[in-house]
Order: structure tokens, then C-alpha cells, then sequence
């Protein structure tokens, strides 16, 4: 679980940065913060039980903490799933955040 000041209560962002793949679209800003901020929101439009939806949540917040420390602070991430996340494997959703945040030089 993330501790509470890791977490992004209101997803609203100045100036963010869209990134979309096929398991999950992502939206990064910088914060005024020494500390990153994580938000995982789920729609009903990909599934109508709240199990679906709060296992997604769980899926990405347990790939986010694997890596949390090697991501470089002061910035904000919301993360928008999309149906393809629940067929695919934890593995597959931790490689490609790995994957955009190299890309985005946020690994230290």
C-alpha cells in the first residue's frame, strides 16, 4: 500500500503529459513536491464489478511499488486502465511501466 502522501487525492494536473499504451493510459506532471504522487482510476466502462475494478487498482499499485524507489521524485502520476489490463499478467503491466518511464528518463 502506498502511504498516504504518496497518494494523488484529486486527479486534476497543470500541463500533463499523455502517454497511452494498450494495457493503460497515463498522465505525468510535475509537482512543486519532493515526493511523487500516485492516482489509479477505474471507470466502469471497463467493468461494471467493483472487484474487476479494485483488483486492476491493486495490480498497478503493486507493479508502482516494486520500482518506487528508483523513480525520480516531484512528480505526479495518473493511471487510467484500460480493458485489455485485466486479461494481461502483472508482468506484462510492470514491463511497460518500466518500459514508458525510462522513456521518460524518470528512472534514476
Amino acid at each position: 500500500m502506498l502511504k498516504r502522501e504518496n497518494r494523488l487525492t484529486l486527479a486534476r494536473l497543470s500541463n500533463p503529459r499523455n502517454i497511452s499504451t494498450p494495457l493503460f493510459s497515463l498522465k505525468i506532471a510535475k509537482n512543486d513536491q519532493s515526493l511523487n504522487r500516485f492516482a489509479f482510476i477505474v471507470s466502469k466502462k471497463i467493468d461494471k464489478r467493483a472487484v474487476v475494478r479494485n483488483l486492476l487498482k491493486r495490480r498497478l499499485r503493486s507493479c508502482i511499488e516494486e520500482i518506487f524507489d528508483n523513480i525520480q521524485k516531484g512528480y505526479d502520476f495518473v493511471f487510467y486502465p484500460k480493458s485489455l489490463l485485466i486479461k494481461a499478467k502483472k508482468e506484462d503491466a510492470a514491463r511497460e511501466i518500466d518500459k514508458i518511464l525510462r522513456n521518460e528518463k524518470l528512472i534514476i
